[in-house]
């Protein structure tokens, strides 16, 4: 079984404000994603960059999901659903937060009502969710009771990391923490508490890495398919765990050299370790 993982799109109509070409470069990536096989497609967040205030733009960020006619269950990023009120205060455009149930929010009419989703894949779960601080929406109770519900193996798709990606960070931003504190340390703590819980796949840091949640659980970021690292993630199936790869998108090769050039591009595109792998049941 193939499963796809791409993230942070960031789709935006032509001309594009933050990064021009970005369309033409998601355009070209078509026919490679297709080709890759997969029975699902995980996009783990950030599938626009004014989405949260631009509901206009999740409908675009949809319609290029369908084109690939490929099945697939997307979560939300910040720039899609607004984290909380003080990053909406703080960054109105592109992480408005709306004060309404996520079913009435722009992304939960344009993707689903439901902050929990779940596709079954014969011995395999794979299970969404989206999440704000301080989880107005009850999703991590829906989540417990989801995982509680079942034995097999999980692959868990948010969009925020749960352990740091790289360190040190090279802006106060990267990582999760300024965006849903309370909230990614209770989901954490609720990976830890599930053992059926074998890969967190996420995005929002555009890098490429693998990191250790739990004893039973990996944590995996896929790049930002449209700003760069532009890499997605390929996971291959099978009843004893699941084989990792990366392949490059069409889009830049790296995001965080604008704050440092002299980041090296193993920051962006992660060691040879974390670019494939092996991951046991």
């Amino acid at each position: 079984m193939r499963i796809l993982h791409i993230s942070d799109l960031h789709v935006e109509p032509a001309p594009e404000e933050r990064l021009p070409g970005l369309m033409a470069s998601l355009d070209r990536d078509r026919d490679p994603l297709r080709r890759v096989g997969a029975e699902l497609m995980i996009v783990s967040g950030d599938l626009t960059t004014y989405g949260s205030s631009r509901p206009e733009h999740l409908a675009l960020a949809r319609k290029w999901l369908d084109s690939l006619d490929i099945p697939y269950l997307a979560v939300p990023g910040n720039h899609d659903l607004g984290p909380s009120p003080a990053r909406g205060e703080r960054s109105p455009v592109q992480e408005a937060y709306e004060d309404v149930p996520y079913a009435r929010t722009g992304y939960g009419r344009t993707f689903g009502a439901d902050p929990v989703q779940v596709r079954d894949l014969g011995e395999l779960r794979v299970v969404g969710v989206g999440v704000r601080e301080d989880d107005p929406d009850g999703a991590l109770p829906r989540l417990a009771e989801t995982l509680a519900a079942d034995t097999r193996p999980v692959i868990l798709v948010g969009h925020y990391p749960l352990a740091p990606t790289r360190d040190p960070k090279p802006h106060e931003e990267f990582g999760s923490e300024a965006f849903v504190p309370h909230t990614g340390a209770a989901l954490l703590d609720l990976v830890r508490r599930h053992p059926n819980v074998r890969l967190y796949a996420c995005g929002h840091v555009h890098v490429t890495s693998v990191r250790q949640l739990a004893p039973h659980c990996t944590q995996v970021t896929a790049g930002s398919l449209g700003q760069g690292a532009s890499t997605y993630r390929v996971y291959d199936v099978d009843p004893a765990g699941l084989t990792y790869a990366t392949a490059l998108g069409a889009g830049p090769l790296g995001f965080w050299h604008t704050v440092d050039p002299n980041l090296s591009g193993e920051f962006s595109l992660g060691t040879s370790a974390e670019r494939s792998g092996r991951l046991a049941w």
